[in-house]
């Protein structure tokens, strides 16, 4: 079955073949546009895959370098290999820098919250972006069934919707 949509008023109808009137603005329509959705965004759309990962004994700042290297602004804390917690720039920045502690001597167990919040690789981006929003967070750990596979944050769903936007305009141009 197709959808059709109407080149005047844009009605999109449903069927092996076209309609030879629009049912909404009864034209008499002599070609209709084969209809094609706009693929929904989801979270595999905007994560990154590299998972930055420290075991909870490593320093604050064999995190802040590991992050600053990948261009990263979080790193899972791990503890045999499980991830435990999470660490941000925001972490580093509120919990270290502002109260004057050495980055060098404050393992990562101390400053890391350990509540990861997660979704699925196939959530639409907008269901993402308001669980952050609920929780007051600005990152998504990413997994596919059931396995950790990338993160998500407020930055890159923001530098990809713009990549998207630059693509369209210039795909129009």
């Amino acid at each position: 079955m197709g959808k059709w949509e109407c080149y005047r008023c844009s009605y999109v109808s449903e069927g092996e073949n076209p309609p030879e009137e629009c049912p909404n603005c009864h034209y008499s329509v002599t070609f209709w546009i084969e209809s094609v959705e706009e693929k929904q965004r989801t979270v595999k759309d905007f994560m990154r895959s590299n998972l930055l990962k420290l075991d909870a004994s490593s320093t604050v700042l064999e995190g802040a370098k590991l992050m600053k290297q990948n261009d990263a602004s979080s790193v899972l804390v791990t503890v045999n290999g499980e991830q435990v917690g999470i660490v941000t720039e925001h972490d580093i920045l509120y919990k270290i820098a502002a109260e004057n502690l050495v980055a060098s001597k404050v393992p990562l167990r101390d400053v890391m919250s350990t509540t990861i919040f997660s979704t699925d690789s196939n959530t639409p981006i907008k269901e993402a972006l308001r669980l952050m929003a609920k929780h007051h967070i600005r990152r998504l750990l990413v997994t596919s069934e059931g396995q950790a596979v990338g993160m998500v944050s407020q930055r890159s769903i923001l530098g990809g919707s713009f990549r998207v936007a630059k693509d369209s305009s210039e795909a129009e141009d």
